[in-house]
């Protein structure tokens, strides 16, 4: 983890992050392991957000505290249709599915 001197130094490119936040549960698919974070609330009455990190290497155990740069990508999922409660209509909704990757060295 880096000290918040060397976080003052990051210079951040197009598309990447640094999220800090305690890991809930890793799990390990194919060539990667899928790390989930939970981020620090906003406030005391906001509940914590919660992302999944893909990495290469293991990012630490269930329980540890996290710094980790991220690229933030993603993809358009399957479309899917529902009825619209207000109007009766039949709408298609295409949902976006977010990626954070880790910058591994």
């Amino acid at each position: 983890m880096s000290t918040p001197q060397e976080n003052q130094k990051l210079s951040l490119k197009p598309n990447q992050a640094l999220l800090f936040g305690r890991i809930h549960s890793v799990r390990r698919a194919d060539d990667f392991t899928y790390t989930e974070v939970t981020l620090p609330a906003v406030d005391q009455y906001t509940p914590p957000n919660s992302v999944e990190i893909r990495s290469k290497k293991r990012l630490g155990q269930a329980g540890e505290t996290i710094e980790a740069l991220v690229t933030c990508g993603g993809y358009r999922a399957k479309s899917f249709q529902y009825l619209d409660k207000e109007t009766g209509e039949k709408v298609t909704r295409r949902p976006t599915v977010n990626v954070y990757s880790a910058v591994e060295e």
